[in-house]
């Protein structure tokens, strides 16, 4: 990740990060459920194109999860975060938490004949409380995006770095 070739961050630079890992969460998550949705009541293998655009989202979101752990893990002994360190030393047990409720929604999707609504909705519900186990983050790249103008450039750089190392597959 290009984002390590950085020795350290500041709180700027780490709510950056975050708001660029937020955003391609959130993305992948958004549109794994709304293939999904248009799934709905379908048999499996009736609907090719979107299936393959609902799996690469929904294996999309675990990559993301995969990079923000790694990137938390490189920098949480040399980060100079303040009040945000929790977000660097506590990434690795969020991510695994998230990744396990993802994968058991993966089982659930392959092993269905089906996407019922049932399983439609259930995949919602854990897309919301993986989106939710980031709150601390959320909330923090929100009270820095309120700044609007404001918005120091490291927040812009250290955004953009990281979220060309989130795009690339």
């Amino acid at each position: 990740m290009q984002i390590q070739r950085f020795l350290s961050l500041n709180e700027a630079q780490l709510l950056g990060c975050a708001s660029a890992f937020l955003d391609a969460l959130d993305s992948e998550l958004r549109s794994a459920l709304g293939y999904l949705r248009r799934l709905e009541d379908t048999m499996k293998g009736r609907a090719f194109g979107f299936e393959m655009q609902m799996d690469k989202h929904r294996y999309g979101a675990l990559i993301v999860l995969e990079r923000w752990a790694e990137f938390a893990t490189s920098f949480a002994a040399t980060a100079s975060v303040g009040d945000y360190q929790a977000m660097l030393t506590d990434a690795r047990a969020r991510v695994n938490g998230a990744v396990k409720l993802l994968e058991t929604v993966n089982r659930t999707i392959d092993a269905a004949e089906v996407y019922s609504a049932d399983i439609v909705e259930a995949c919602a519900m854990a897309f919301h409380a993986v989106e939710t186990t980031f709150q601390e983050e959320r909330e923090a790249v929100q009270r820095v995006q309120a700044l609007e103008a404001a918005i120091p450039e490291d927040y812009r750089q250290y955004r953009s770095v990281f979220a060309g190392d989130l795009a690339v597959r």
